[in-house]
């Protein structure tokens, strides 16, 4: 049995697992069960309710290194720095130089998408816009 402490990993693993299944399903018939009671008191107040009408708000996991507002912000202010047109990527790794974080490429993995929401609604609100096509990527500039 030359592989004992593989198996021994593997059962500590699968034990881990088969607990946050356990975990959540039980967290699923809690709100589950919140629901239902929802949905019945709605019916008493407006039996003629159709409730496949409402539509399901997505849940989000906000990001752990940035305050409120704070992403709005230092994007702003990395897009003044620069003096031209950034891409996101660009963006990302000025943001990570300043709060002090590893340039690792699963860091700014994760800090593109949430850059590139951010980007996109700065140019929403008509603070930033989209500067000459840079190649296959997009550059991004203060107005």
């Amino acid at each position: 049995m030359a592989d004992s402490h593989v198996i021994s990993g593997l059962l500590t693993k699968r034990s881990e697992l088969a607990g946050l299944v356990q975990h959540y399903q039980a967290e699923i018939s809690r709100i589950t069960g919140n629901l239902n009671h929802i949905d019945a008191t709605i019916k008493l107040f407006a039996p003629e309710f159709d409730l496949r009408t409402v539509r399901v708000k997505e849940h989000r996991k906000r990001n752990q290194y940035f305050k409120h507002g704070e992403s709005h912000r230092i994007v702003l202010d990395v897009l003044r720095e620069s003096g031209g047109a950034l891409t996101s990527r660009q963006v990302v790794e000025n943001i990570l130089r300043q709060k002090g974080l590893e340039l690792s490429a699963d860091m700014i993995d994760q800090f593109q998408k949430s850059a590139l929401n951010v980007l996109k609604r700065l140019e929403n609100k008509g603070l930033i816009v989209q500067a000459v096509p840079n190649g296959a990527s997009r550059t991004w500039q203060i107005i």
